[in-house]
């Protein structure tokens, strides 16, 4: 039972230990691309399951079989490595009750935001909270087309919707388990600045003492 890391240049499949690829010699202790694999056997059976980029997914995935085995269990399928995020969105878009929604054009849109950013071939199994915390302190340095920072409960709701899509492919058993299921959102300011009408001047100007009023 071992974690295996893909070459990028050959796919052969290497020890994590090593510097170079045993068959084409490509640097894969420095590639930034990186994907890896579980290889262990069950059932008498040699079995080897693709995780991801995620190299703590790989070692809690490798953990699960590990004791799966140790304890007799049935070995499940890590459903999390078998589904890309443009596979899940395509998916949830087509949702009678997700499409029937007055907000879905809206929908729609903070999802795009977050999985254009994200990458729409990563797997579920790659996510992590890093990564969307990446994508939040992305978006808090971009200007709306009107120049203005984007703000928080903007951030918030992409987010929000991001992760309604996650929990809703657990409900669905498409998906194991949400991988940003335990973030938290960013602190919203919700004041906001208002303009007196002329209406609303006048008797606020009617009740306040002659020393304000002037001359």
């Amino acid at each position: 039972m071992s974690l295996l890391v893909e070459c990028p240049s050959c796919k052969y499949r290497n020890s994590t230990k090593a510097k170079l690829c045993r068959k084409c010699d490509y640097r894969i202790g420095k590639a930034s691309s990186k994907c890896y694999w579980i290889d262990y056997r069950a059932n008498g059976k040699r079995r080897r399951e693709r995780i991801g980029t995620s190299k703590r997914a790989s070692e809690h995935r490798l953990r699960e079989v590990l004791s799966a085995i140790t304890e007799g269990r049935h070995i499940t399928q890590n459903k999390n490595a078998q589904v890309t995020l443009r596979q899940l969105r395509d998916w949830y878009y087509e949702l009678t009750e997700v499409m029937q929604k007055r907000s879905y054009p809206d929908i729609k849109t903070c999802i795009n935001n977050v999985i254009n950013k994200l990458g729409e071939d990563i797997l579920v199994s790659e996510l992590e909270l890093s990564m969307v915390e990446n994508y939040r302190k992305y978006r808090l340095i971009e200007t709306t087309r009107l120049k203005r920072p984007v703000k928080p409960s903007t951030i918030n709701r992409d987010v929000a919707n991001f992760r309604a899509m996650l929990n809703k492919a657990v409900d669905y058993k498409i998906i194991d388990s949400n991988p940003i299921g335990r973030i938290k959102q960013l602190e919203e300011n919700n004041v906001r600045k208002r303009v007196l009408s002329t209406v609303e001047f006048e008797r606020l100007y009617e009740c306040c003492p002659a020393s304000i009023k002037g001359p």
